[in-house]
């Protein structure tokens, strides 16, 4: 339904972390405190807040159905998959997609939740008192933007929607929809009036600043221009708006690619808007999130030997999202240094097998890469210095299950490690402490060159894509990244995009917004092609049957649900 009671999430602000950090102050009147200047900040905080519980959880909306990822061996809770096989395989596959699956409905309701928190830290600065009108001006325009975010991911993954925009005090069970066109408008309406009173720097590292509402609006703006409904100077808009964030002077594509995911390196100049996890914000292990865990596989189950359960030196695995042998394919490791960083390709066992002769610290489980030729003297030479190493080759990097006939075993995403942590005490809570990215200046350049490419400037936008290879280079082989304006077409922007933005949670976006959804993931993920149900109408999620149900008014269905 479109009803909410919300829960809002009290916080202080002493620290960069801190304003994510929840206090129970459920005994206080909420509309004498609110409009205090503490309680209002906490109220602005709970805006952020919000977005931990929209992403801390599986991405399965923006994962599953496209050609970079597949659907994994669902994971037992208790002994029960818990409707995780059927809800993931819908999402994959397609063919019975409908509108109860719940991580759909899940998703719906949990954007909506936070864009209530966003219209009552909205409503209430009317009468705030103690802050000043600077102050308050800036607390409103960040609340705006994160609903104006909240109405992008709405917008593409259902169409049609209601727009709310009022404080929702007391039950309301008949909402109309907007067009997907009025939506847009709505958006970029939002985000025009708020970018200049946002400032170019904030003194707390997370809150949205002037470069978070350029780069959104520059992605609203590229994804509008493929709409029937687009205006003519949308992907013009879009590259302009890249640029200036490019531009700007307060952000730089670091270094090197792996220093952008170096562990406590959250914080860096590349990262344009980011969710919050600091550890001492999180208030107990199992308010993390999952991405660490996502993209791997319980090596103490795959492997028999080596690995037990519970050790941190390789951490929580699951493997309900498995990246496809495509993704591994699009990288040249000889020059390009993201294949290193983004995957982990030798596992060292943790516990020694004397039956085997396996000692802790032996080469337990090997993955030659993907485009290297592996021969059989390969082979060989690896099991001569290391007689207990499993090797996996690239035949074999797919699903153990439903027929498949792979080993259920990848090449891991690494790039999210992280070393602090804790294992849960069961398989259904995260406790990872990093930071998610969901802007990044790596991606601003990519949304640049295909908003150039879309105007025709393939010379720019080969610049924009140069840019973010380069730094990608292994040292000495910069130039051999290099490419010329020719080389650039939509699907070479798309392959750049999953070298850089592996696990990212960007794919589904990307596919969709770019019109290669249906045609690259029936090309490279094997259960969705095996099924072979996809059509247009998958274009949009159904709209959950507890919102059309329970509602008084005429909520329709999305076509084809």
């Amino acid at each position: 339904i479109l009803y909410f009671i919300i829960a809002i999430l009290f916080c202080g602000l002493s620290s960069c972390s801190s304003y994510l950090d929840e206090e129970n102050l459920s005994s206080i009147n909420s509309d004498e405190y609110f409009v205090t200047s503490d309680g209002y900040e906490s109220l602005v905080n709970s805006c952020y807040s919000s977005l931990r519980k929209v992403w801390k959880n599986e991405p399965w909306l923006f994962c599953l159905g496209v050609d970079i990822y597949t659907r994994g061996e669902s994971e037992l809770i208790s002994g029960s998959y818990g409707n995780r096989d059927v809800y993931s395989s819908e999402l994959n596959e397609y063919s019975t997609l409908d509108a109860e699956n719940g991580y759909v409905s899940d998703f719906y309701t949990n954007v909506y939740y936070g864009i209530q928190a966003c219209n009552t830290a909205i409503a209430k600065s009317k009468s705030v008192s103690g802050v000043s009108e600077s102050t308050l001006k800036q607390r409103v325009a960040e609340a705006r933007f994160i609903r104006a975010y909240y109405y992008y991911l709405l917008v593409e993954q259902f169409g049609d929607i209601a727009i709310v925009e009022d404080e929702i005090t007391s039950a309301v069970t008949d909402f109309s929809k907007s067009s997907e066109k009025d939506v847009y408008k709505f958006i970029l309406s939002e985000l025009n009036d708020i970018v200049g009173v946002l400032p170019a720097l904030q003194s707390n590292f997370g809150r949205i600043t002037q470069g978070a509402a350029k780069h959104l609006m520059s992605l609203v703006y590229l994804t509008r221009g493929y709409k029937t409904y687009a205006e003519s100077n949308d992907f013009a808009q879009a590259a302009s708006l890249a640029d200036e964030v490019i531009n700007s002077g307060q952000y730089q594509l670091l270094p090197t690619f792996g220093q952008v995911f170096t562990p406590g390196n959250e914080k860096n100049k590349e990262i344009i808007f980011s969710i919050q996890y600091d550890s001492n914000s999180l208030g107990g292990q199992y308010n993390g999130n999952g991405q660490m865990s996502l993209f791997g596989f319980e090596l103490w189950s795959k492997v028999v030997g080596g690995f037990e359960i519970g050790n941190t030196t390789y951490g929580w695995k699951k493997n309900q999202f498995m990246p496809t042998p495509y993704l591994y394919s699009l990288y040249n490791t000889s020059l390009d240094s993201r294949y290193d960083v983004t995957f982990k390709s030798e596992f060292n066992a943790t516990i020694a097998a004397p039956a085997i002769g396996l000692k802790a610290g032996d080469l337990r489980l090997y993955f030659p890469k993907y485009d290297q030729i592996f021969t059989t003297n390969d082979s060989l030479a690896v099991m001569k210095e290391n007689p207990n190493a499993i090797i996996i080759t690239k035949s074999r990097w797919k699903q153990d299950i439903e027929n498949m006939g792979g080993s259920g075993m990848c090449p891991m995403v690494w790039k999210f490690y992280d070393p602090n942590a804790s294992w849960p005490s069961n398989n259904n809570n995260y406790t990872g402490t990093r930071d998610i990215f969901l802007f990044r200046l790596a991606d601003t350049y990519l949304m640049a060159a295909e908003a150039y490419l879309k105007t025709g400037n393939k010379e720019k936008a080969a610049e924009r894509i140069n840019a973010v290879r380069e730094r990608a280079a292994i040292a000495g082989h910069s130039n051999d990244m290099k490419i010329s304006a020719s080389d650039v077409t939509i699907d070479f922007i798309l392959d750049e995009r999953a070298r850089e933005l592996v696990g990212e949670y960007k794919r589904w976006m990307d596919l969709k917004r770019t019109g290669k959804l249906i045609e690259r993931t029936l090309k490279y993920n094997n259960l969705a092609a095996r099924v072979n149900k996809m059509d247009t109408h998958i274009l949009l999620r159904p709209i959950p049957q507890s919102v059309i149900d329970q509602g008084t008014g005429t909520f329709s269905q999305n076509p084809g649900y």
